[in-house]
């Protein structure tokens, strides 16, 4: 919140007190003495961008002062305010300063550039240019490019409007020709443009920025590139003769130019759209003459090879991104020569291991390598000798290079890339061809998957026994499986010569292994060591099994797979075995996740959702293990998942692996029939809740319980259940609730009673979230009630222990959640009455405990606020599911709707406003409730005092800067219902209720409405300040309690809005004017459907209008007040549009409410 300036801040400060604010601001350890810093600055340079909340803050619905933003007297608008910076700029030379002053220059050029003169621009723009070109010698790189991007953005901006902004780009080259110095600003403030033109702006300026955009590519950028490339020969041959250090600072930053340039967003994609490496740059067609020459490449290689790092590693960075431009930009001829001599250029490279002994030329030629590779087939050369040079120089590179993970760890994937977009093309029939190099991609690519699962296994020996510091690769599993992919891609277009290379390693490993258990001698260390090593192995039987393509796979592919995943069980069961075993080394956590990959990936790929189709694999796989068919393998795949749950503990990634695995064995519509049928999943159903799974055992992971339980609950429901199957499958739980119940207070308030209800609560509830059907939760609900849903109730009632009481209320939650419409009963049943009832009584049973104050609270949100938050969830469910009438329930004396709202909106009352909106969970769930409770259809059922009423319109202010939009724009949807009931109760049909009865909740409602004006104008206020001065994806939710507010005060509505039109520069009023009337003529502002959907349509045109002229609003303030405006006049408020003063006094009392 902005404060009143000291008396000392009336004075123009010196220059040496600017320098020290600067400084202290920026700079000083303190937190207040850099608030007290920026404050002062900001009244000396405004940039008039701030918010209205910062200047108004929380002054309450009965404020009537309106509070403007202070600025220095002598500044009258964002043109006074560029003045006084870039006199600051010129005078001051402390970095802090010029810092601070150019980021403040960037926020007032983004916002109100356009309400300055353009001979104003023009000496802004002059101004930034001379200090970057007089002060560069003192100012950081840093600050070269914030000065210069500040520039580029007026240059934006002034594109069309200046004719001479297009020159300076020319200017900045031309200060090049004085110096090696001056070529080096030269370069580097060029390459800021680019970067600059090429950002992404806010989407308020994309419109405009798109044009400059495609202008500035069109007509600069070649010129620029094409002034790099001019920079970099000259450097190149100077540095022949004479190499001094501002010489190959002008190569490098020549490079980084081009660099740059060839980044550029030449199609328009958003910068996430054209992360992928793989993607072609789409340069014009225009650039032939710039790139489509015989020696373009020469200096680039030359470069290379002359240069030490890291000049020579951008020269790499450029020849990967020249290799990334599109196949189509080169005529073939021409492309037949850039792919030889690139291919020549990259051969002479590996050949002779140029530069490769730093590690960024290393990772960068890795990157061209794949580079070159995905854009360009090489089809051209496949018959010259260059190909065959460059396969076999990659061939040799690799193998080393495979060894080189821990120099270099990113390097990999790039030469893995290189290698599976080679056989992704080449046809095994061809390996014998050796004119086309059919034998040295034959030989190579098994050599390629030797090469790297040896180089990890022995990575994994390195790292575990302490001689390599690097980070285990196995750790990351994400990087692990999309570099194994590659691997898998190379080994499944040879898989007749590749396959093997697979099997055998496991098959020596493994036997290695075996020979180690079987000898008794290995100690904890080795076995461990092992186990990890073995992980590699199985990981790569996974992913060659899941690159199985159905279409492409042939009947001895799917019996090398058999094979494969007959070694790989083989190793699964000597491993659990050695599990079970006296052997006390702790299992390899990494070796069971390769083996759930394995599973889950032979199921994807032989199983699946699409039916059950024989292949060659079964036929195997009963030969080499005994598995028929695709249960027999179901059943397999279950054993494992239940053997993991005995095994591992509940943090594991394993059995997070393990759970996701049953989760999805249990969510298909073919596979969860199937594993409805077998053996182990009917002693599952019987065996729940196994004391033997360790997770289970735990009551701090709700999630792992959940996603368990859900899985049966699929399963379990899965076909016709009976009533037997569905008693047998609760019975444990019977049981326990049973035995809960017959305790006495004294023995269930006991601690050790505690882990056990918890945990049976949250199994309940996750068993409950995948019931989805009708039949499935009448099943459910007639178990439960009426007896044994009063655990929830005596749970509820266990003071001070929060966490079993939000576990229940949690149940309580999703037990009245009409997911699937599964609580639709039918018209004679009652039971939808019951479900409500038992809520509203757990609701009134914890809410009566907080608003006693009886508990202790040592953490305010898990003590009190998670509690009231799955309350209101409660609430909200109960009256969205629409499967209770509850109207009809106050007619024959039921309290329960009674006790459910009155206890809602006291917990409601209790809290702070800053608390409910600080804690998003919290807020949203108030939000959702008050939505739904004070809609048009239930409002009339609920009594708002005027405390509620206060509160509830203080937590929709707040709401409204929420950061999620679905909290806002609940809070516009409870303005909106609460207003409409009120305008038409006062009307006299108040939807139902007769107008004038003393007790109607709709006839207190309008009294309550139309007797606080303070309130509907401070919301108005807030709205208009919102919908005028921001940018939101949701203004449509705000247009309609803003037309509610508007026909209730109309009048204020445009006395506000023209006080606003006072406060902006006289250069926008004729448009905001013009624009403002559009929007507030385009209804006679009385509540109808019609009149509503206007309003809403002419707020989409007002936006659509003020986003295309740029009518970005400025803050008042204290010296920016103009003459009266009238907005629904008939001349259009022309007389004071133009006007810029105006009395103070008078408008002070003007923003006055």
């Amino acid at each position: 919140m902005y404060v009143e300036p000291d008396s000392s801040d009336q004075q123009q400060p010196t220059l040496e007190q600017l320098d020290a604010w600067c400084e202290q601001a920026l700079s000083s350890p303190a937190a207040e003495a850099r608030e007290e810093a920026e404050r002062r600055l900001r009244y000396f340079f405004p940039t008039f961008a701030e918010s209205l909340a910062e200047i108004s803050g929380s002054h309450g619905f009965s404020s009537g002062q309106e509070r403007v933003l202070q600025v220095f007297p002598s500044i009258k608008g964002p043109a006074d305010a560029a003045n006084s910076m870039v006199w600051f700029l010129h005078q001051s030379n402390r970095v802090f300063s010029i810092t601070y002053v150019v980021r403040r220059l960037r926020i007032l050029v983004l916002n109100h550039l356009n309400v300055i003169p353009n001979a104003q621009k023009t000496d802004l723009r002059n101004s930034l240019f001379s200090a970057v070109r007089d002060k560069f010698a003192d100012m950081p790189t840093f600050l070269i490019d914030d000065a210069t991007r500040t520039l580029a953005l007026v240059v934006m901006f002034t594109w069309f409007d200046l004719p001479d902004s297009k020159d300076v780009i020319d200017t900045i080259l031309e200060m090049g020709k004085t110096s090696d110095k001056h070529k080096i600003l030269s370069l580097q403030m060029v390459r800021a443009f680019v970067e600059e033109f090429n950002r992404e702006l806010p989407p308020k300026y994309i419109s405009r920025q798109r044009r400059v955009i495609v202008t500035f590519r069109d007509k600069q950028l070649k010129s620029i590139f094409e002034h790099s490339l001019d920079a970099m020969r000259q450097a190149i041959a100077q540095l022949a003769t004479e190499s001094t250090a501002e010489k190959r600072m002008v190569l490098s930053n020549a490079l980084l130019l081009q660099r740059d340039c060839l980044a550029f967003d030449f199609i328009g994609l958003a910068p996430d759209d054209a992360s992928d490496d793989a993607v072609a740059i789409q340069i014009p067609s225009s650039w032939k003459d710039l790139v489509q020459v015989d020696d373009f490449l020469d200096p680039y290689f030359d470069g290379y090879k002359h240069c030490d790092p890291p000049v020579s590693s951008q020269f790499i960075e450029v020849l990967v991104m020249i290799a990334s431009i599109r196949r189509s930009f080169y005529m073939e001829t021409v492309r037949v020569a850039f792919v030889k001599r690139m291919s020549a250029g990259i051969a002479e490279i590996l050949t002779n291991a140029i530069g490769l002994d730093d590690v960024d030329n290393y990772h960068h030629l890795c990157r061209l390598l794949a580079r070159f590779r995905c854009i360009h087939t090489l089809v051209e050369i496949e018959e010259t000798p260059v190909y065959r040079e460059l396969l076999t120089a990659a061939a040799a590179f690799t193998m080393t290079g495979l060894t080189l993970w821990e120099w270099s760890a990113n390097s990999v994937a790039p030469l893995l890339t290189f290698w599976a977009k080679v056989a992704a093309t080449h046809d095994s029939q061809d390996n014998s061809k050796n004119e086309i190099a059919g034998d040295v991609i034959a030989q190579t690519l098994p050599q390629v998957i030797k090469g790297y699962l040896h180089a990890m296994v022995l990575v994994t020996e390195r790292i575990s026994t302490g001689e390599s510091l690097a980070d285990n690769p196995l750790d990351n599993t994400d990087a692990l499986v999309e570099n194994m992919t590659l691997v898998t891609n190379i080994a499944r277009s040879s898989y007749a010569t590749c396959a093997p290379v697979i099997t055998d390693l496991l098959r020596e490993m493994a036997g290695k292994y075996q020979a180690l258990l079987n000898s008794g001698q290995g100690n904890e260390e080795l076995i461990a060591t092992m186990e990890s090593q073995l992980a590699w192995a199985v990981y790569a039987v996974a992913l060659s099994i899941g690159g199985r393509q159905p279409y492409k796979s042939l009947p001895d592919d799917d019996r090398t797979d058999a094979e494969l995943f007959a070694t790989g069980l083989e190793l699964d069961r000597l491993v659990q075995q050695r599990i079970q075993s006296s052997i006390a080394a702790p299992v390899c956590e990494a070796l069971e996740l390769a083996f759930i990959q394995m599973y889950y990936c032979f199921r994807s790929a032989y199983i699946g959702e699409q039916g059950y189709k024989v292949t060659a694999i079964f036929s195997k796989l009963s030969e080499y293990v005994g598995l028929n068919d695709s249960t027999s393998v179901l059943e397999l795949i279950l054993q494992k998942v239940l053997f993991n749950f005995k095994t591992w503990q509940s943090q594991s990634p394993v059995i997070q692996r393990s759970l996701q695995l049953f989760h999805d064995l249990s969510v298909g519509y073919v596979s969860v029939r199937q594993v409805a049928k077998l053996d182990t999943i009917k002693m599952l159903l019987a065996n729940h809740s196994n004391d033997q799974f360790q997770f289970l055992s735990s009551i701090d992971d709700f999630k792992q319980r959940s996603q368990y339980y859900s899985a049966l609950a699929r399963i379990l429901f899965a076909g016709d259940t009976t009533n037997a199957q569905f008693a047998q499958f609760v019975q444990p739980w019977t049981r326990m609730i049973d035995g809960l119940l017959a305790m006495s207070d004294a023995q269930f308030a006991q601690d050790s009673v505690r882990p056990g209800l918890i945990r049976i609560l949250r199994d309940l509830r996750g068993f409950l979230t995948a019931v989805s059907s009708k039949s499935a939760y009448s099943m459910f609900f007639k178990w439960l009630c009426p007896s044994r849903i009063q655990l929830i109730h005596r749970s509820v009632r266990r003071s001070g222990d929060a966490q079993t009481q939000i576990a229940a209320l949690k149940f309580m939650a999703e037990f009245v959640y009409n997911r699937t419409q599964r609580l639709n009963f039918d018209v004679s049943s009652a039971n939808g009455i019951l479900i409500f009832r038992e809520a509203s009584k757990a609701m009134w049973e914890y809410g009566s405990q907080v608003l006693k104050g009886s508990q202790a609270v040592r953490d305010v949100y898990k003590d009190r606020y998670k509690g009231v938050a799955v309350c209101f969830n409660i609430l909200t469910r109960l009256i969205s599911g629409k499967y209770v009438a509850i109207g009809v329930m106050p007619l024959y004396g039921d309290v329960a709707l009674e006790n459910a709202y009155s206890v809602a909106l006291e917990l409601l009352k209790q809290f702070p406003v800053n608390d409910v909106i600080a804690y998003p969970k919290l807020g949203k769930a108030t939000l959702s409730m008050l939505e739904v409770l004070l809609a048009k259809s239930n409002i009339d059922l609920v009594q708002l005092d005027a405390t509620a009423y206060e509160q509830v319109m203080r937590l929709c202010v707040e709401a409204f800067d929420h950061a999620e939009v679905a909290v806002s724009s609940a809070a516009c949807g409870v303005i909106d219902g609460v207003f409409t009931a009120a305008i038409e109760g006062a009307a006299g049909t108040p939807n139902g209720a007769s107008q004038g009865s003393p007790h109607s909740a709709i006839s207190s409602l309008v009294k309550m409405v139309h007797g606080r004006a303070d309130i509907n104008q401070y919301l108005l206020k807030a709205m208009l300040n919102i919908v005028l001065f921001e940018d939101r994806s949701n203004d449509w939710s705000f247009s309609r309690p803003l037309f509610c507010l508007i026909v209730l005060q109309t009048d204020f509505a445009l006395q506000y809005t023209s006080q606003v039109v006072q406060y902006q520069p006289a250069e926008r009023r004729a448009d905001l004017i013009k624009a403002l009337k559009e929007l507030l003529s385009s209804t006679d502002f009385t509540l109808s459907a019609a009149n509503r959907d206007a309003f809403t349509q002419a707020l989409t045109q007002y936006r659509r209008e003020v986003t295309s002229k740029n009518l970005i609003l400025m803050v008042p303030t204290d010296q920016t007040l103009g003459a009266p405006v009238q907005i629904l006049s008939d001349d259009g408020g022309a007389a004071g549009a133009g006007a810029d003063g105006g009395n103070q006094d008078n408008g002070e009392a003007a923003m006055a409410e």
